[in-house]
């Protein structure tokens, strides 16, 4: 149990830089383009930067409720990323700690 969590924290870990570069690709396109930074949305940036996931996300659809989806890929992509860099590094830490 206690490997399956130090590796699970190391993930949480290890992805933060992605999300980290994702919100400055995020920065970086709202400052060179039209999208403001409440209009680039996850869903706009995987269609309009990273065509190649939209096949990933139109099977989502197929397996999760949309609305659910809706609300996920209509949050900004700035401030979710963020977010999600934040607590993710902040969670794998937290759980390193307490398996130690």
């Amino acid at each position: 149990m206690q490997t399956g969590l130090k590796v699970f924290a190391y993930i949480l870990i290890w992805t933060t830089p992605l999300q980290v570069f994702l919100v400055l690709w995020g920065l970086l396109i709202v400052i060179t383009t039209d999208y403001g930074v409440f209009s680039l949305t996850h869903k706009a940036f995987f269609v309009d930067y990273l065509p190649v996931f939209v096949v990933v996300i139109n099977w989502l659809y197929v397996w999760i409720w949309a609305p659910y989806l809706d609300f996920i890929f209509g949050l900004p992509l700035i401030f979710a990323q963020a977010f999600k860099a934040l607590i993710s590094i902040c969670l794998g830490f937290w759980i390193l700690r307490k398996i130690k």
